[in-house]
């Protein structure tokens, strides 16, 4: 057990110190997973070895190994070589005016679905989750941040008041979100001011600002749900007072709720029943997303399911197991990647790793505005692959990709194609005669 742990701590430090050398990475994919596994994962797996709970020691021994298994294969993909036709689609020029209509139309399309959100009553599904009207608002929704990402990089290419303005009512649903406590929001948001800056001036972070919003992630999130609990009940102008250090410390040296345990004991199971769903998930996940229960019905949508089931059963206890995942916690990827494949689930990350590098290498492109914003947009579905599951990634990719290429077409203006050259391009400056 302390073996594995030790290695991937060995991993993590080998990886973040090429960033402390070079902030810039912490934008590339191996990077900015093992600041999301350090701030998320280091802590619970600590804290795990201490408090195992209601699951088998060898189980932490094989969670503790399948994280770094999951790791190290994001870092060995990212080594393989890039898309070229992907590239060539990525890298096509648009015309920023008409990319900038689709951006507002994005933002008061979110807006103005979020606002209808209180007009319709909240149900909720027997296997959990919201079901109803309020579903396809909150689909909708999710098209303000993409908005606001497009806004926002115009604006730094070309600042003039109209762009401003759009700026200034994008941030609103964010703010909204960020308010309320939810960690996702934040991370895209902060993702969004940063990529944004650097695309368009090639200057990095400060390596003090990347590395304290890493120690600042890891201390606050223990602390979420005692500043969601302040906000519901109104009393905001108290989370000055949470002491992070001791919710963290409570958080690590007590047995606490953590999704690492969750993990611990879907890996335990799935090898008590030697069952594996060989993919069916990602299936079922697309099918969940993007089928509307409320327009085909319930009946049929699950049809369309393999197995037959919901894919909100993400956990089928074993009768020899007295586990219960807490409700309002997450799998990690490390357990429905294992859930899916067995060990050879950590190949996800790395394809994972391989479609990341194709888009961060055209998104460095100077004209590559399709590219910047589809890499912006995806970095919160790979963060997901780690904190929640894997399944995720498909649908928050394909909900991208379908409304910003609904802009692409919109906008896009006549390029020869770009060939990929050997080696990484070098971010350069947009809006100011230059070209890679």
């Amino acid at each position: 057990m302390g073996f594995y742990f030790t290695l991937f701590i060995l991993i993590l430090v080998v990886t973040l110190s090429r960033v402390a050398w070079k902030p810039a990475l912490i934008f590339e994919y191996p990077y900015f997973m093992a600041g999301v596994f350090a701030v998320f994962i280091l802590p619970q797996a600590y804290s795990l070895m201490l408090f195992p709970g209601g699951v088998r020691a060898s189980s932490v021994e094989d969670v503790l190994l399948m994280t770094c298994l999951c790791l190290g294969a994001g870092i060995l993909g990212y080594q393989a070589p890039i898309y070229s036709r992907g590239f060539q689609f990525l890298t096509r020029p648009l015309d920023p005016g008409r990319l900038f209509h689709f951006g507002v139309g994005m933002i008061l399309v979110g807006t103005l679905s979020y606002l209808m959100i209180p007009t319709e009553e909240t149900r909720f599904a027997s296997l959990g989750g919201l079901t109803g009207i309020v579903v396809i608002y909150l689909f909708f929704v999710g098209l303000a941040p993409a908005g606001f990402a497009v806004c926002l990089l115009l604006f730094r290419q070309k600042p003039s008041l109209i762009r401003g303005l759009a700026v200034a009512l994008g941030t609103v649903i964010p703010g909204v979100a960020i308010y309320a406590g939810r960690r996702e929001a934040a991370v895209v948001f902060g993702l969004t001011l940063a990529l944004t800056r650097y695309f368009t001036t090639g200057k990095p972070l400060p390596r003090l600002a990347v590395f304290g919003a890493l120690l600042f992630a890891m201390l606050a999130i223990p602390a979420t749900g005692a500043y969601r609990g302040l906000v519901q009940e109104g009393k905001a102008d108290q989370v000055t007072k949470l002491d992070l250090f001791n919710i963290f410390n409570t958080f690590v040296k007590q047995e606490s709720v953590l999704e690492l345990r969750n993990a611990a004991a879907i890996i335990e199971s799935a090898q008590l029943s030697h069952h594996h769903n060989w993919g069916a998930a990602y299936w079922n996940q697309m099918v969940f997303r993007f089928v509307p229960a409320q327009i085909v019905g319930m009946n049929v949508k699950n049809g369309l399911m393999m197995g037959g089931g919901s894919v909100q059963q993400i956990y089928r206890g074993d009768q020899r197991l007295k586990f219960e995942i807490s409700p309002g916690s997450t799998n990690t990827g490390m357990a429905d990647s294992f859930e899916e494949f067995g060990w050879l689930g950590c190949l996800f990350f790395f394809f994972l790793a391989m479609v990341y590098r194709t888009v961060w290498t055209a998104a460095l492109h100077s004209q590559a505005l399709f590219a910047q914003l589809f890499y912006i947009m995806i970095c919160s579905s790979g963060m997901r692959t780690v904190t929640h599951q894997t399944v995720d990634f498909f649908p928050g990719m394909v909900y991208q990709l379908i409304f910003l290429s609904i802009g692409f077409w919109y906008s896009a203006v006549p390029q020869p194609k770009v060939q990929p050259a050997r080696g990484r391009y070098v971010a350069r400056p947009m809006g100011r005669g230059r070209r890679p």
